[in-house]
């Protein structure tokens, strides 16, 4: 089901207490019904829909997109998740204005007043309706992610995912601007440091070993040989990075080993390679790591391959109130862990709001593949993606790599052309060693940057190690020539029969 689709099957539903239509772009009414949304329980307006549904659209619907983001930023006070996007319906432009329930209640407008949401309708809150919220808001106080992350320094953080972050709010205009050495500035306003210490939420984020303090943040991923039953295995490797470094190493195992799905063409008969669904597989693990349910130290993330499947799987039951049935359809997002969400929303890793289920399945299904398929069982919550498999070989080439890799760093070491690598390091080496094994007619440094979500410095730093250790030869001109396997690498990778 495409996005048009699903935006008049909303229509159909009509106005409710977490949907609403407004004819044309009033910011002032528009920032009062969002402001009663994020004190009850999230919604989404759209706007270029009459009150009845028909559909009229708006002109210089780019224009008022831009404008009305700005607009809601300074309005809405504390600062809150709210996603506008343009909306296509026909011919005609709509926008789609959404939040979830906001973690910090209650929100008010910049002129004082605080609005609620009574049914389907916008209005100020009663004295009642604001003591609730503040005391909604002391519990949120004490939820798991903003408890204090004892023993844990500024120190202890990777300062260049947090510049990443705030470099990422100047880029995106999510939110409040810092300078790039207003760390503790923007950690307190994000409620990360609070009271003098570190939030659980912030070692998730940001530490550079946060398995050390907490471990239920670590992630495994294991390829099965056979079903689930099997304890034979290809590869089983614990990712105890942040919740960033993760992302980034999973999604390059994704790229370098999932296989391609193969088909022939009804006129011509000649094989077509079609691409995995990275979309859903990066959507799949987003909510897998967002939505855990980090208070057990026992929980954790699952990234499981099978011969027929991908399966993903996390602690923690689906949260507000949904059942698997629900993703499916567009739907509200109530996210677990708000303060985390948060982050990903300002680093844009989240796109639309409560959207992303079903871009999933369509992402899966223009990919020719069967839709991914939830459930939720003894207080976890798996997505299941059918057909997403990983290279027939992959056990064998790998580890011939990894082999090849680790021997030859440990050997060059020894002999001290090289000094000792870290396992971060060395994973990137092989990453880059896999990188030039895909593309048979050599690697560019931006190809093994596209590969690898690396910077150019530090590729060529990789490279340079990888030829010091008699890897990798540079082959060709200075500017259009290509990296390549050296004849002694060859042999040693070349998996054995």
């Amino acid at each position: 089901m495409n996005n048009e689709q699903l935006i008049k099957n909303l229509i159909k539903q009509g106005e409710s207490g977490q949907l609403e239509f407004k004819e044309v772009v009033r910011k002032e009414d528009i920032a009062k019904t969002l402001c009663a949304f994020l004190n009850a329980e999230g919604g989404m307006m759209l706007i270029g829909v009459k009150d009845d549904g028909k559909i009229i659209g708006i002109d210089n619907a780019e224009k008022h997109e831009m404008e009305l983001k700005q607009y809601l930023f300074q309005s809405i006070i504390p600062e809150a998740p709210v996603t506008v996007s343009i909306e296509k319906i026909g011919t005609k432009e709509i926008l789609s204005v959404k939040v979830w329930n906001g973690s910090k209640p209650p929100y008010v407008l910049n002129n004082g007043k605080i609005f609620y949401r009574r049914g389907s309708r916008t209005v100020p809150a009663s004295p009642d309706e604001i003591s609730k919220l503040i005391t909604e808001r002391q519990k949120t106080e004490l939820h798991w992610e903003r408890q204090p992350a004892l023993g844990v320094e500024i120190d202890d953080l990777d300062e260049l995912e947090i510049r990443k972050t705030i470099q990422d709010l100047a880029k995106y205009g999510r939110g409040k601007l810092f300078s790039e050495k207003d760390v503790e500035e923007f950690l307190t306003y994000y409620s990360l440091y609070r009271d003098g210490h570190l939030t659980n939420a912030a070692v998730i984020l940001f530490a550079k070993e946060p398995s050390k303090y907490l471990p239920q943040s670590r992630v495994r991923l294991t390829v099965f040989n056979d079903s689930k039953t099997s304890n034979s295995y290809s590869y089983d490797k614990v990712f105890e990075g942040n919740l960033f470094m993760d992302i980034e190493d999973i999604l390059q195992f994704f790229e370098v080993n999932i296989a391609t799905k193969s088909k022939f063409t009804e006129k011509k008969w000649l094989r077509e390679d079609v691409t995995y669904p990275k979309f859903a597989l990066r959507e799949g693990l987003m909510n897998a790591l967002i939505h855990r349910d980090f208070t057990s130290v026992s929980g954790t993330v699952h990234v499981a391959f099978y011969p027929t499947h991908l399966e993903i799987i996390n602690s923690g039951s689906l949260y507000g109130g949904y059942s698997p049935n629900d993703l499916a359809k567009s739907h509200l997002s109530v996210p677990r862990n708000p303060d985390i969400a948060h982050i990903c929303f300002l680093r844009q890793m989240i796109e639309k709001i409560g959207r992303g289920t079903v871009l999933m399945i369509e992402d899966c299904e223009s990919k020719g593949y069967a839709s991914p398929k939830w459930n939720t069982n003894a207080g976890y919550t798996t997505v299941v993606f059918p057909g997403v498999t990983v290279t027939a070989k992959h056990d064998a080439v790998n580890d011939a790599v990894n082999d090849a890799v680790n021997d030859a760093v440990n050997d060059a070491v020894k002999k001290g052309i090289i000094d000792a690598v870290s396992d971060t390091v060395n994973d990137a080496l092989i990453d880059a060693v896999n990188t030039i094994i895909q593309l048979k007619e050599g690697a560019s440094i931006k190809d093994i940057m596209d590969a690898t979500g690396k910077s150019n410095a530090t590729v060529k730093r990789y490279l340079q190690v990888l030829r010091e250790i008699s890897l990798i030869e540079f082959k060709g001109a200075a500017k259009t020539g290509r990296y390549y396997l050296t004849d002694n690498a060859v042999k040693k990778i070349k998996p054995k029969k």
